[in-house]
């Protein structure tokens, strides 16, 4: 079993190793120097550069399982025995070719640039370059870990934490080295100390989103934290984050947002931080497939300027989305202001600071609605203020990898969100809470490693 998956590691080593000697479109990384063993800064750097590998992979699992869109019944039905189930949280059977197996190859790279950059002396004339690339590593490594144990784990409760089944925590590149998985309180543990560290060492901002900064550290733990319920901590991050970059989009102004277009984003906007999307080989998340969910499209006013920006009215009377800040079909994952602003936001209200929190909603919602028509909140607090910004959350992060855990997180507390799907006569429901919320492995990790698969 070992040697299976040893071969398995092995064969994403040869694939980078590949992907090192080959272009960055995104910042035009190039090697010359032949197929080689990585053994310098220079080469540890292009190995992180590789955003094939490395940005465009977080799990997609989630937002397929999550309820912010449907499937009409032809389309459910043309999907593979593999697809299918993650639709309707059922008959799980899936091998090599998944989320799980793709997430971890960034981890690997992550794992070799730290075990090779241990040969290298930190010097006063490298030390920056070194430390910006350790940093990199261990943000990129943390950032799929927590897309991760979001997907495939228990939303976080201390009272069950140190039980409950968490990921596998690969933090070597050495593949005889078994895999095995740890808790969910060790998982959290793990992610916050890398992305602790990595806040250490990189620059306050980065000189392209594809690479890492302070900022995108201090947003990940404002991400991490609030994923925890854990608010005080949450507003701390993305407080310091917003310090450092705070520009929002006006959906008013053209030139940030042709709302009216096919394409209404830019790649790179102003209000990314690090960029990253969701894995795209799933086909329930193309945009011909998935159909918005009409509950969710019938919380936007007419004059929310989003309602253009975001979607398309199809033939059939259903909506369909447009508006990632990928610039084109793909889903964007990355963290962005926008999404800061929200953080805060909740964070306040929870902390009873509804001023504050009123503060930073409205100054979102004014760039998104018709100019002179938007009406700003006032005298909202407790509850209801709480309510207000977990559906304007739902509302602009929408399709962003966000609401499967957000959903977990709120059914924690006690929001009872149940989630139906209907395909043909038959109706498909998942409860709060269940054991389904934490998505199955795939099987051949299972059977190679001998790890237990999550309950059902």
């Amino acid at each position: 079993m070992r040697q299976k998956l040893n071969i398995y590691i092995r064969g994403i080593a040869l694939s980078l190793l590949f992907a090192f000697v080959a272009c960055n479109k995104f910042l035009d990384v190039q090697s010359n120097s032949g197929l080689e063993v990585p053994n310098s800064l220079e080469s540890f750097q292009k190995l992180l550069d590789a955003s094939g590998f490395i940005n465009m992979n977080l799990c997609s699992y989630g937002e397929i399982s999550a309820d912010d869109y449907f499937l009409e019944e032809n389309t459910v039905n043309r999907l593979s025995n593999v697809f299918r189930p993650f639709y309707y949280w059922e008959g799980f059977s899936y091998f090599y070719g998944n989320d799980w197996a793709t997430a971890y190859i960034p981890v690997y790279t992550a794992n070799l640039v730290l075990d090779k950059l241990g040969d290298i002396e930190r010097t006063p004339e490298n030390a920056l370059e070194w430390d910006r690339i350790k940093g990199s590593a261990l943000f990129y490594r943390s950032t799929q870990f927590l897309s991760l144990v979001w997907t495939f784990a228990h939303v976080y409760d201390e009272s069950s934490a140190s039980e409950d089944l968490g990921i596998v925590l690969r933090k070597t590149s050495n593949p005889n080295v078994p895999s095995e998985r740890a808790s969910v309180a060790e998982c959290y543990g793990q992610i916050l100390h890398d992305f602790k560290e990595a806040l250490a060492l990189l620059p306050e901002k980065a000189d392209h989103v594809m690479r890492p900064s302070k900022t995108a550290c201090l947003a990940s733990l404002a991400r991490t934290y609030l994923s925890m319920s854990e608010f005080d901590s949450a507003y701390v991050y993305a407080d310091r984050a917003l310090a450092i970059e705070n520009a929002l989009l006006d959906f008013n102004d053209l030139a940030d947002v042709a709302v009216d277009a096919a394409i209404p984003f830019t790649r790179f906007n102003k209000e990314t931080l690090a960029y990253f999307e969701l894995i795209s080989s799933n086909p329930q998340l193309h945009f011909n497939n998935l159909l918005v969910d009409t509950t969710l499209y019938s919380l936007y006013e007419d004059i929310d300027l989003r309602l253009k920006a975001y979607f398309v009215k199809n033939n059939n009377g259903y909506a369909s989305f447009k508006g990632s800040y990928t610039g084109d079909q793909r889903l964007f994952g990355g963290l962005a202001t926008n999404e800061l602003f929200l953080i805060r936001a909740e964070c306040l209200a929870r902390l009873e600071r509804p001023a504050e929190a009123l503060a930073d909603l409205n100054r979102l919602l004014s760039k998104r609605y018709k100019k002179d028509l938007f009406v700003p909140y006032s005298s909202v607090d407790g509850k209801e203020l709480v309510e207000l910004i977990l559906t304007e959350r739902r509302k602009e992060l929408v399709f962003r990898g966000l609401r499967w855990i957000d959903i977990k997180r709120l059914n924690k507390e006690g929001h009872n969100i149940v989630l139906k799907r209907n395909v043909g006569s038959k109706e498909y429901t998942l409860l709060p809470n269940e054991n389904r919320y934490a998505l199955p492995l795939p099987e051949d990790i299972i059977r190679q490693t001998g790890m237990p698969q999550n309950p059902r």
